[in-house]
Order: C-alpha cells, then sequence, then structure tokens
C-alpha cells in the first residue's frame, strides 16, 4: 500500500503558481524564438472529391514537415 504524505496547502499553491509562471514562460518563449511560415500548409489541393484517407496522410505530412522546420536552424 502507497504512503500518503499531506502536504501544507501554501506549498501545494506555491507549485501551482511556479507551474502556471512556467507556462506563461514557455509561451512567451516559444511565441517570441519560434516563427513559421504557415503557407507550409497547402490545402487548396484538397477538394470534396478526395479520399479521407489522404487527406489524413497529406495533413501528417505536412506537419512531419513543419516539426522538421520548426528544429532546424
Amino acid at each position: 500500500m502507497p504512503l500518503l504524505f499531506r502536504f501544507n496547502r501554501y506549498l501545494q499553491r506555491i507549485f501551482f503558481v511556479l507551474v502556471i509562471l512556467a507556462g506563461l514562460y514557455g509561451w512567451n518563449y516559444a511565441t517570441t524564438h519560434w516563427t513559421f511560415d504557415l503557407s507550409l500548409f497547402d490545402i487548396t489541393r484538397f477538394t470534396g472529391q478526395t479520399d479521407w484517407m489522404e487527406t489524413i496522410a497529406a495533413f501528417l505530412e505536412q506537419a512531419i514537415q513543419l516539426f522538421l522546420a520548426l528544429t532546424s536552424q
């Protein structure tokens, strides 16, 4: 049976605030340092006759290309 430890509520609140602040800092860092071209997502070739499996494959391929563009410098 696992041991349960009681923590002080103030300590939990401090950790919660630290997690929120770290998330906001990460969001700020990401928006200021990472920019990408939205034209990487080319959806002009999709029509109403496109197969759904091809559509999913195309979106995944473009997501991989976006990931490669974001991680390479």
